[in-house]
């Protein structure tokens, strides 16, 4: 096992139960947890850029991303049931791609990101919506009850998209990392390079889900 990997796994150790607690939890401790990542989001755009209105912009939407992950949690068994949908849609999302693209390899979507392939594009998809059945079976698991029935046609819809803006989102970031010249963003998290380069996605699938909630779509 080479270090970067062994650094990869050590840091997600640490790091999930955090998050875990505090979604669930919420509150005080989803709010300073989220003001952290806030904070050194802000400074990876800074510490990379001159430019004060991409730094203001992306500061901006950063913002909203946050204030959208806490406002889609809530306080209730439906809203935390939502955004583990949203979390794990997106994560499975990023596997997909990773995966897909690995093994089937093939055409490049574009220049600027040539790890991104078609196949792992359509492997975004496909274990995206993997997520649905799953999170039917965690609520059976661990409430007991089915909540919110993911197998709706519905919430497939809605996990396509997610998985489709989730891929923009990494597309955009990784397009200025290249105008950039950077690898990733920093290096705040051992083994996964820094904040932004993990959230990258999630941040545009946040406010993707924002409309949806005000549209009471979900």
């Amino acid at each position: 096992m080479n270090n970067e990997l062994l650094s990869r796994i050590l840091t997600s150790i640490i790091l999930l139960p955090i998050l875990f607690y505090a979604i669930i939890y919420s509150g005080i401790y989803l709010i300073t947890l989220l003001a952290i990542f806030y904070l050194l989001s802000v400074y990876e755009i800074v510490k990379n850029t001159k430019n004060k209105l991409f730094i203001l912009s992306s500061s901006t939407l950063l913002l909203l991303s946050f204030y959208t992950f806490y406002h889609l949690r809530g306080n209730t068994e439906y809203s935390l049931i939502i955004i583990f949908w949203v979390l794990i849609s997106t994560f499975l999302s990023d596997i997909g791609g990773f995966t897909f693209g690995k093994i089937f390899k093939g055409r490049k979507l574009t220049k600027f990101s040539p790890n991104k392939t078609y196949s792992g594009a359509v492997g975004s998809i496909v274990l995206s919506c993997l997520s649905l059945p799953l999170l039917n079976l965690l609520q059976f698991f661990f409430l007991d009850k089915l909540n919110v029935n993911f197998l709706e046609l519905n919430f497939l819809v809605f996990t396509i998209l997610i998985s489709i803006v989730c891929q923009l989102g990494d597309l955009f970031v990784s397009f200025w990392k290249r105008k950039i010249m950077i690898k990733n963003i920093s290096n705040i998290l051992p083994g996964h390079g820094g904040i932004l380069d993990r959230i990258d996605g999630l941040i545009f699938v946040l406010i993707f889900c924002l409309i949806l909630n005000s549209l009471t779509l979900i």
